[in-house]
């Protein structure tokens, strides 16, 4: 019997970590099949995509939260706790819940039951279902680890279906094509039920509409089908315009920045505009107003300190709208990177869009599972002011010192990264340090 999620998590990372690639999910299935079918008990949204999704998840969120429902979320990764993948409204999953569930499905796990090989993220989302199921939730909004098709919540069959973004990232288990990767994420599409698409790429929309005409699922397009106009930059928000049909709703305030964020928030939106139209719901504007304007989604263009700008981009699609959203805000800034990345990523292509507008690059390192060493990402920065600095610590030491009026820090390359800079950073604040 388990004690503590240290415990907990110790043994979960020791396990065979291998992901089931069968379209029948069978191993998983059968874990929940013996637990009475947790995932029957709860309505829910799914949501895939390579970059986008726990913005997209958070601002839907907090929106039917302000319209007073009981809302389970299901992340992924962690910054900083893993009991953040699985919460009811702002709430994490108790540390004896987590305990608990675990000890109520470990003797499925044991050689010669149906569980034997299960991975990680399989334990997660059967926990994440029993807690939602027991916590009665009014919704929950279940995000994909990896792809879609072959991803252990693909097992659920939601209210809406949302795909956020198509792009090369986890190339070595999706496929290396554009087409492959939206095969993969349009696996959550499921017969009847209503998909919202923000896809832009013309290869993969035409997957994504292919597989919808084969379920029979009605699909809503952003650009095509749904707007967004008039978005304005603003000092602490973005102010937009979204229109889908009769629905016209002007002067959107947007807490979080960058115009991918607009797009996400639009996803949202059209996610609480269907949910009303075909499940009978009744999520006013005011909520949706309340929602975008109160959403915030940590290390994703989060300013830890002044000036210094933490994010999680690590993938070329993801630096991309991190990069737009730095000139639009920052255009006359020197910007003082500081860089990590782990070995699955395309480190070359990332580095390269970095070289073109950092003023200085320091390369450092981090102790986790696939971190890919420094100097290896060292070799691949061009940058005339490059730096080495292994201890991931000093490295922000050393570049925060660069700091003035006319410069900002950038942090970025990793979500693992981020879950050690962003309380690092975040105490130096309290401290005041800086």
């Amino acid at each position: 019997m388990f004690t503590s999620v240290d415990k907990v998590i110790e043994f979960i990372y020791s396990m065979d970590q291998k992901t089931e690639r069968n379209g029948r999910l069978s191993r998983i299935t059968a874990i929940l099949s013996v637990l009475g079918n947790p995932h029957e008990a709860f309505r829910s949204v799914h949501i895939a995509g390579s970059n986008g999704k726990g913005s997209t998840l958070n601002a839907l969120k907090e929106i039917l939260i302000a319209d007073g429902l009981q809302v389970g979320s299901f992340i992924s990764p962690h910054l900083e706790k893993v009991n953040e993948r699985i919460m009811m409204n702002d709430v994490m999953i108790t540390d004896d819940q987590f305990v608990q569930y675990m000890n109520d499905i470990y003797p499925l796990l044991e050689v010669g039951q149906v569980g034997e090989g299960s991975n990680f993220f399989e334990i997660l989302t059967v926990i994440a279902f029993m807690y939602y199921r027991d916590m009665k939730v009014d919704i929950a909004l279940i995000e994909t680890g990896i792809g879609g098709k072959f991803d252990s919540t693909n097992v659920i069959t939601p209210l809406l279906s949302i795909l956020t973004s198509i792009s090369l990232d986890h190339t070595q288990i999706l496929g290396d094509t554009i087409e492959a990767i939206a095969m993969e994420k349009a696996g959550i599409i499921k017969p009847m039920v209503p998909v919202i698409s923000a896809v832009k790429a013309k290869p993969a929309v035409q997957v994504i509409e292919n597989k919808a005409t084969l379920e029979q699922a009605p699909i809503i397009q952003l650009y095509k089908d749904f707007f967004i106009e008039n978005v304005m930059q603003e000092e602490n928000q973005q102010r937009f315009t979204y229109q889908f049909n009769d629905n016209l709703l002007s002067d959107l305030l947007l807490k979080m920045k960058g115009h991918h964020q607009v797009e996400n928030a639009s996803l949202a939106i059209s996610a609480a505009l269907l949910l009303n139209k075909y499940y009978g719901f009744s999520i006013s504007e005011d909520s949706i107003r309340h929602g975008l304007i109160t959403s915030s989604w940590a290390a994703r263009f989060e300013e830890v300190l002044p000036n210094v700008i933490i994010d999680g981009a690590h993938n070329p699609a993801g630096m991309e709208v991190l990069l737009q959203t730095i000139h639009q805000r920052y255009a006359t800034k020197n910007i003082h990177v500081v860089f990590t990345a782990l070995q699955d990523k395309d480190i070359t292509s990332v580095l390269h869009m970095l070289d073109e507008i950092a003023s200085s690059i320091t390369v450092t390192e981090i102790h986790v599972k696939n971190a890919e060493v420094a100097k290896v990402i060292f070799e691949a920065t061009s940058h005339p002011r490059k730096e080495l600095v292994l201890n991931w610590q000093d490295a922000l030491d050393q570049t925060l010192e660069k700091l003035d009026d006319s410069s900002i820090v950038l942090v970025t390359g990793s979500l693992y990264f981020m879950s050690l800079a962003r309380p690092y950073l975040i105490q130096k604040a309290q401290a005041k340090v800086v």
